[in-house]
């Protein structure tokens, strides 16, 4: 039987060159277990159901076929960016809150920059 984890909290997905584009992986989400690296990250996967578009699959002729994305923890200055710039729900909002990922001081700082712009 695989090793899955059921998302507490929201994560931010960045990757792919995509530095300038945050996504979130939402509370939920289901990540399966795949393998544990001595750099100190462990790699998930996740499935993703795709409608609507009929993808051309091919086999890889790339020595390194992966390329993962990368998900972690929103800190403080990660949420700011998302506020200014994402379609960030309430809900949302409030599951990064309950992760408890930030201090109150960074939410209060979070929210304070908010209401000044």
């Amino acid at each position: 039987m695989p090793l899955v984890h059921k998302l507490q909290f929201p994560l931010l997905l960045t990757g792919n060159g995509s530095a300038n584009h945050q996504y979130l992986l939402p509370e939920g989400t289901s990540i399966y277990y795949d393998q544990a690296f001595p750099e100190g990250f462990v790699r998930y996967k996740v499935y993703i159901n795709v409608e609507g578009v009929s993808l051309e699959s091919k086999e890889s002729t790339d020595k390194f076929w992966l390329d993962p994305l990368t998900a972690f923890p929103i800190d403080k200055d990660s949420l700011k960016k998302l506020i200014k710039d994402y379609p960030l729900s309430k809900k949302e909002l409030g599951e990064i809150l309950k992760s408890n990922s930030l201090s109150k001081q960074d939410v209060k700082e979070v929210l304070e920059d908010f209401l000044r712009q």
